[in-house]
């Protein structure tokens, strides 16, 4: 997926959806069928902390289409598996109020023509690409809720949130808190988008995260301070993303 072509700049991108079983008793054997069949196309599903939660996790790909066609092919694949199993998945974003809320984490990084990574932070400096795509996400953040929290219900996940969902416009390193986050600080640095839900089209996902980022390099739009504890957190007086 191009993102600006005066720059020759493509975007790499990669996901985890969350997601929730339900009425299955051998659950080891719901991860085992559904391993076999995603694998082949670069997907891999493992449990989540919480009781009958689990994810899928995809690979890096080059071509969002491909993305998005193994993606939805995985959730066909996903509710087939449990229905054989007597049971069902559960792709919304907050199916249990007293549980962990479901995500569509989204991974992405910026590559030249040569596929160099864009990304990078080199002795604590980040690079302008990642700091201005940082900027961008951050100030459409708001106005993207409608494609990262689509469905009425979606917004039950940002109003009873754990500790993991992001609920401010906020960015941090290793911070799970934040609603991006930068996973590491290497030459394979990327970022992470935590906001979406699971019960996002991830076409339109992609699509408003491209659109950010590109208003952010085009604008140079320097992100909110980098947050180091909990984002959620008076103290640091971010945004509210509702």
């Amino acid at each position: 997926m191009m993102i600006l072509s005066n720059f020759s700049c493509n975007a790499n991108f990669g996901i985890e959806l969350e997601f929730y079983i339900e009425g299955i008793e051998k659950e080891n054997l719901f991860l085992s069928s559904i391993e076999n069949k995603i694998v082949p196309f670069g997907f891999s599903c493992e449990k989540e902390s919480f009781l009958h939660q689990y994810e899928i996790k995809s690979g890096c790909y080059k071509d969002s289409n491909d993305l998005i066609k193994h993606f939805e092919l995985a959730k066909e694949l996903l509710t087939e598996t449990a229905q054989k199993l007597g049971g069902n998945i559960s792709f919304k974003a907050k199916p249990y109020l007293d549980r962990a809320g479901s995500a569509l984490n989204v991974h992405v990084n910026l590559v030249d023509s040569n596929n160099g990574n864009l990304f990078y932070c080199y002795e604590q400096k980040y690079s302008g690409y990642l700091i201005h795509s940082i900027g961008g996400l951050c100030a459409m953040m708001k106005k993207h809720m409608l494609f990262f929290a689509p469905n009425d219900d979606s917004y039950l996940r940002f109003q009873h949130p754990d500790i993991h969902t992001p609920t401010t416009v906020s960015w941090g390193v290793n911070n799970r808190t934040a609603a991006i986050r930068i996973p590491n600080c290497s030459s394979k640095c990327r970022l992470e988008h935590r906001v979406p839900g699971a019960d996002c089209n991830l076409e339109k996902v992609l699509i408003a995260i491209i659109e950010g980022m590109a208003f952010g390099i085009e604008n140079k739009i320097i992100p909110p301070d980098r947050v180091y504890g909990v984002a959620s957190d008076p103290q640091y007086k971010m945004e509210s993303l509702i």
